[in-house]
């Protein structure tokens, strides 16, 4: 749907600035008594019951106290050997769990000392609860999605397609209304960084300006995805949740040709390859029928996994500790659940028991890990490109399955009960449908039933549009995790994207599309939402690590745009000498020469333990687990970064030589300048200033180096708008 035409109302600009913040909190008290007497389980009792209660009282069998499980309603509502029944439906003064909270005695008070009471809030909301009948709901994340027609909405010109009618809805539902959209240079810088990780190009500025076609924004998004670059972009996200790393971690991090894997997320993503076919090259393509070479390599997602040296740990322990490692990642890149939890115990907040974590755990114990033509605990696959030989650690199965066992607390030395391959029960898979290998599992995942994979993925994608998820914990959609804020919109987009064929281009084109994401970034002053919750407004995030270095280069003309095949293998930029040694690791940083410098931050050495210093300065991870979402700070360290690491300083004084070279006048030059750094010109004030400084100033070549400075490290500069 087309933003129509806004008419112009006369008399709003005479209305008192007092009545929209009246309406505002008016809307939200109204909103607010109405749900008074209205309490959901999943949205105010679960919280409450998972956070104080179920350390003791749910899924762990090892830490139930008085065999009492509130997470099972058949459980609570059943006679203790006292007689004392825990939750009465409909009779909250007969209900013990009632007294129990509200005890001022330290022998009966839930819960005991020394943890705090019950807030009476929290009392109020389960006396509630109980009074309206107790009933239980099975956890969101859990329940298939479902696609609800797009709500109805009072502004019907705003919406641009069915997103934006669920934001909308909510944000009208609470009196409040969208930003207005943001200006033409914004969206393109916007979305040029957000599908490229790039500035916009002064061209591409000049040629969005002067496309008056009502499609020119619809039509730019579709050129940017087209671009090597949105697969560059892409990958990287995807390369924090694989954990990738050019060393494999620990104490000896020694090196490994795993770029191939790299390079084929890459290209998976430039195909627009559909998620589903993504998802099972990854996790078991090398038990593909006539399994390709790339089918093999994208194998490398869980060869990724940090492995010790044999010497380090007894071999078993060593070979057991990656399974744990591919079991935890695939929990949280594809189901978002804290599997990790249940692995020396029952979950004690999801229902997940212990020996489900030991059925996923079977599923992948099966790959080969020692013996002839096998390095760094697996097998690896040669390779030659570009006329260089290399060695690509891969997965590849056994032909005799190994016995797995639950590992009682956690020791691997005290096996327990005997397990079959499968998935959590949590998922009521009959037991003749369970996945027995790795092929199966990920068939399994994307089979368009799995009510969380969808979710999750279209989660981490809104996350990278808006710099949050609507659910805000994209690595826990458990019971611990927080609740989605936008529950339908984010069924309708897994619906969608499972129906679309797993389109991934396609999805991320509908959000970038919306009237939601071309919102100013501008919060409203009456907005009651500060934490935007309800998206009133666009969010502005800083750029990633990557994008800070990548956007100087770019703007002062020195990223490589090199072919990908023969430039493929990481690249070293300049760091502190000494800086390994002085971590007693093995090895020299020879910094490489060259235009290969200049290559796109994607394709840096990146060493576990000791990362280089910029990207691990501007919070880049590690990698050595799976990253779901990364820290970002803002610290002084990072200034020291951007205006002092060689290749910013190198940035600077090219983009100074570039304005010199390209323009021949100082305000040209200044408009240049401005376009490459800021995609957009200077306003009065910053042009009479800059060009204030550049005439006082008795080198040219001096004074344009520090106005590039001052453009590199402006808070503009480092965040997408």
């Amino acid at each position: 749907m087309q933003a129509g035409a806004k008419p112009g109302n006369a008399s709003a600009s005479r209305m008192p600035k007092t009545l929209p913040i009246l309406a505002s909190i008016l809307a939200l008290a109204f909103h607010a008594a109405a749900m008074a007497g209205l309490v959901e389980f999943n949205r105010d009792v679960r919280p409450i019951l998972a956070d104080r209660c179920f350390p003791c009282h749910g899924p762990d069998r090892a830490s139930l106290k008085a065999g009492l499980r509130l997470d099972l309603p058949a459980n609570a509502s059943t006679p203790a050997m006292s007689g004392a029944v825990p939750i009465v439906p409909g009779r909250p003064a007969d209900s013990e769990l009632v007294r129990r909270i509200a005890s001022h005695d330290d022998d009966l008070r839930m819960p005991p000392p020394p943890h705090a009471p019950l807030p009476q809030a929290q009392r109020d909301v389960l006396d509630r609860w109980i009074a309206g009948g107790a009933r239980h709901e099975p956890h969101w994340a859990f329940v298939p999605p479902r696609r609800a027609n797009p709500p109805v909405v009072a502004r019907i010109a705003w919406p641009r397609n069915p997103i934006d009618l669920f934001v909308l809805a909510e944000l009208e539902r609470h009196g409040m209304s969208p930003s207005p959209e943001a200006d033409r240079l914004t969206l393109l810088r916007r979305a040029t960084l957000d599908l490229t990780g790039l500035p916009p190009t002064p061209a591409e500025i000049a040629a969005f300006a002067n496309d008056g076609s009502p499609a020119a924004y619809e039509d730019l998004v579709r050129r940017l995805m087209a671009s090597r670059h949105y697969a560059e972009r892409r990958a990287q996200d995807w390369l924090d949740l694989a954990r990738y790393a050019d060393t494999r971690g620990f104490a000896d991090d020694k090196p490994r040709d795993i770029w191939p894997y790299r390079e084929w997320v890459v290209e998976a993503l430039n195909l627009n390859m559909p998620f589903d076919q993504f998802t099972i090259e990854q996790l078991a393509g090398d038990m593909l029928p006539d399994a390709t070479e790339a089918q093999r390599v994208a194998t490398g997602f869980h060869r990724n996994s940090p492995q010790a040296k044999g010497q380090t740990y007894p071999e078993e322990e060593y070979r057991l500790k990656g399974v744990v490692d591919r079991v935890n990642t695939t929990g949280t890149a594809w189901l978002g659940l804290t599997l990790a939890c249940a692995e020396c115990h029952d979950h004690k907040f999801d229902p997940i028991p212990q020996a489900d974590y030991f059925r996923v755990f079977a599923l992948f114990n099966n790959t080969e890990h020692s013996g002839s033509g096998f390095a760094q605990g697996g097998p690896l696959l040669p390779i030659e490109r570009a006329g260089r030989k290399l060695s690509a650690p891969v997965m590849r199965e056994r032909s005799m399955p190994r016995e797995t066992f639950v590992h009682v607390r956690g020791n691997f030395l005290n096996p327990g009960a005997k397990v079959a391959p499968g998935v959590p029960s949590l998922f009521g898979v009959p037991e003749h449908e369970m996945p027995r290998d790795r092929l199966g599992f990920a068939r399994w995942l994307v089979n368009g039933r799995n009510p969380l994979v969808a979710r999750v993925f279209v989660n981490r994608l809104w996350q990278a549009c808006f710099g949050h998820g609507l659910v805000r914990t994209p690595a826990d959609f458990g019971l611990q995790g927080e609740s989605p804020s936008h529950p339908e919109l984010l069924d309708w987009l897994a619906c969608e994207f499972v129906e679309s064929g797993w389109d991934m281009k396609a999805l991320h084109a509908l959000v970038i599309n919306s009237a939601t994401y071309r919102q100013s970034a501008r919060r409203p002053a009456a907005n009651p939402d500060p934490a935007n919750r309800l998206l009133g407004w666009m969010p502005r995030t800083r750029l990633p690590a990557e994008q800070l270095r990548d956007s100087a280069l770019a703007a002062a003309g020195l990223l490589s745009q090199g072919a990908p095949t023969p430039d493929a293998a990481p690249f070293f930029p300049p760091q502190p000498d000494g800086y390994w040694e002085d971590r007693d690791l093995p090895g020299t940083w020879t910094a490489t020469e060259g235009p290969g410098r200049h290559r796109r931050s994607l394709h840096i050495y990146w060493r576990r333990s000791a990362l280089h210093p910029t990207m691990e300065l501007l919070d880049a991870p590690a990698r050595t687990v799976c990253i779901a979402r990364r820290n970002s700070s803002n610290l002084p360290t990072h200034a020291l970064v951007t205006l002092n690491d060689p290749i910013f300083v190198e940035a600077q004084l090219a983009l100074a030589q570039r304005v010199l070279r390209e323009v021949p006048d100082d305000a040209s030059r200044l408009d240049l300048a401005f376009q490459l750094v800021l995609g957009r010109h200077p306003d009065p004030e910053e042009r009479d200033r800059f060009l204030g400084f550049v005439a006082g100033n008795a080198s040219p070549a001096r004074a344009w180096a520090g106005v590039a400075a001052v453009l590199l490290n402006l808070d503009e500069a480092l965040n997408r708008p």
